[in-house]
């Protein structure tokens, strides 16, 4: 709510008219003249332009077109800034207002619009209220009686601002502002006072929210997409509230999209939002999130918003990531070593852990990470790992890093021949000294920039990617207790 209010100056809400109507929206502004304004509209918490309009020298702008306007929160721009919100909840709007002050809106035509600024300036007020207490709060002489009875103030104003929305809801219940309001609701969390245990009722307190958290939103609404509400709750929902765990957020993601209308906006957003988020994640494992999402829903059958062409290229996306994810074997590498006389099979290889690191000595990063490394290893290599690091290049400029730095790894690479000559991939590969998959490793582990660091288990499942040695080391102290010791110990 705070953060609504914080960024939403003055807001509004709308819903869609039928498009014989069209729209027209009146604004008069106090201190603009012969100038432009822009409409702009929201998707998600993101706002792209909408439309242009020009001020007469008496402050008037009108936007109008034949087609209606899909209901959500819209906004006035001037000058690159934005003046306020509005609602398009009917076909005609009239609103006026003061650049000195936006606070002084007097809404000519739209019940929802009127509504909302009375709701968003009662919030203002009692907002501010609130910093006053809050001011008194910490102030070094206010006395523990005083901290109470400010504490239970703050509580009675809350309460006041919630039956205000309530009070909206209960008498509009099927305007827009109502379905924002019950959208912005949380669960009224019980405090399950018969609990002694306090950490029992912080359990009860969590999966109460967690199971409740949607209880008032409307799936079907699809206007809520063009406000920023449903972005803000679905980002704290599976951000903030779902286990940062895959599986959790996978389990969360399904049901929220099973409550929706394959076919509408909420349902594009939210498969928009979820895969594009979760691909970006920097959270080891997220990548998950992102392959169910592909996998079930950027299908040509539900994926209405894009080409087949793209639908294909998500698809192979996540099939190349698929084998690669947090609990899979990873695959398997058989590459030539440093004496160019062994090919290593990494799933033979016996040990609690397999650090698998790609590598190449030209690259900058490699260059300080490696090292650092070398010398990290050299601290747990007799609890059990070993480090299986792989380059591109079997050269003398890779055998000198390696020698240079003390990398006492298993180091592979693959052979330069092969580059050259396909008789030799045919020998190598028809021989059973190696394969294709290994030769041609940066597809197959989808290496698009050095180092990249996983970490597996004795039986070469992945349990840890995309790795520095700083995070290398949380994970083995953290999570395996393999703490590193001093070299001269040995």
């Amino acid at each position: 709510m705070k953060k609504l209010l914080v960024t939403l100056l003055i807001s509004a809400i709308s819903f869609s008219v039928s498009a014989a109507d069209g729209y027209k929206i009146k604004f008069k502004i106090k201190g603009l003249k012969d100038t432009i304004c822009y409409m702009g509209k929201y998707i998600g918490n993101k706002q792209y332009y909408q439309d242009t309009a020009k001020v007469d020298h008496n402050g008037v702008c009108i936007f109008e077109g034949k087609e209606s306007l899909p209901g959500g929160v819209y906004t006035l721009i001037f000058n690159n800034a934005q003046l306020f919100e509005f609602i398009v909840n009917e076909s005609v709007i009239e609103i006026e207002t003061d650049t000195s002050n936006f606070k002084n809106i007097v809404v000519k035509k739209s019940e929802e619009n009127r509504l909302n600024f009375e709701r968003l300036f009662f919030l203002s007020d009692k907002q501010k209220e609130i910093q006053d207490i809050q001011a008194k709060l910490k102030d070094k002489k206010t006395t523990e009686q005083e901290i109470t009875e400010l504490k239970e103030q703050i509580n009675t104003i809350n309460t006041e601002i919630k039956d205000f929305q309530l009070n909206i809801i209960e008498k509009y219940p099927t305007m827009f502002i109502s379905s924002m309001l019950r959208a912005m609701k949380e669960p009224d969390i019980p405090d399950f006072a018969e609990e002694k245990n306090d950490s029992i009722t912080r359990y009860k307190q969590y999966y109460y929210i967690k199971n409740h958290y949607w209880d008032d939103f409307d799936f079907k609404d699809d206007r809520l997409v063009r406000t920023p509400v449903y972005h803000n709750k679905l980002d704290r929902y599976l951000n903030k509230i779902i286990f940062q765990q895959h599986d959790s957020i996978n389990k969360a993601v399904d049901w929220i999209i099973q409550q929706m209308d394959p076919t509408s906006e909420l349902f594009k957003y939210t498969v928009i939002y979820v895969t594009n988020t979760f691909e970006r994640s920097k959270i080891m494992g997220m990548d998950a999130v992102f392959v169910h999402m592909a996998k079930n829903y950027y299908t040509h059958e539900l994926a209405f918003w894009v080409d087949s062409a793209q639908v294909e290229k998500i698809q192979d996306r996540a099939k190349t990531l698929d084998p690669l994810l947090v609990g899979k074997t990873a695959p398997n590498l058989k590459l030539l070593d440093t004496a160019h006389v062994n090919w290593v099979n990494m799933h033979k290889l016996e040990a609690e852990f397999v650090v698998l690191v790609f590598w190449d000595p030209e690259c900058g990063h490699c260059k300080k990470e490696m090292p650092k490394l070398a010398q990290y290893y050299e601290t747990i290599r007799d609890q059990g790992v070993l480090v299986y690091a792989v380059s591109s290049d079997h050269n003398e400029a890779w055998k000198k890093f390696i020698r240079d730095n003390k990398m006492d790894f298993i180091n592979v690479a693959v052979p330069q021949e092969v580059y050259k000559d396909q008789q030799k991939v045919n020998e190598y590969v028809l021989g059973g000294l190696t394969d294709l998959a290994s030769l041609n490793y940066s597809a197959t582990y989808d290496i698009y920039s050095t180092p990249q660091v996983y970490l597996l288990d004795k039986d070469k499942t992945i349990v840890g990617k995309k790795l520095d040695t700083d995070l290398l080391k949380q994970v083995f102290e953290n999570q395996f207790n393999i703490k590193g010791k001093e070299v001269n110990e040995k």
